[in-house]
């Protein structure tokens, strides 16, 4: 067999990874996994990926619901960073700025409309026949 130093340094750092994530241990050991398979994906993925959260605690229930906490937390952090990102915006908008954009803007669109109508084919109106009318009468 080969000895312990002779083993690749990336070897080493997975055996490390295996012994921290317990319930992925578990998961090769029933067959539901094969460390080959696990191996290739701490290659691709790398071992701070959220893919191994669920493996690095035995109690499934607690890291689920701690699991859902955190998430909860970072996305009212997030909001809550959002509202305060948009009401500093909100403070340093100048209304009357804001205001001459929007007629600029308005201009804009108003003279794009009369180009594009300008390059429109006109519409041909329903021309009735003058010729044929209801009551036409021959003379005799």
């Amino acid at each position: 067999m080969e000895d312990k130093a002779n083993l690749h340094p990336s070897v080493e750092e997975f055996k490390a990874f295996v012994r921290e994530h317990p319930r992925l241990i578990k998961e090769i050991k029933e067959g539901n996994k094969t460390l080959q398979h696990t191996y290739e994906e701490w290659t691709v993925l790398g071992s701070s990926h959220e893919h191994w959260a669920p493996y690095k605690n035995k109690d499934t229930t607690s890291s689920a619901a701690n699991e859902k906490e955190e998430t909860a937390d970072e996305s009212s952090s997030t909001g809550t960073e959002f509202i305060n990102q948009l009401m500093g915006m909100v403070k340093k908008m100048n209304i009357q700025d804001l205001q001459s954009h929007l007629n600029h803007f308005s201009t804009m669109l108003t003279n794009v409309q009369g180009l594009i109508q300008t390059f429109q084919k006109p519409s041909e109106p329903v021309r009735q026949r003058e010729s044929e009318s209801p009551f036409s009468f021959r003379r005799d």
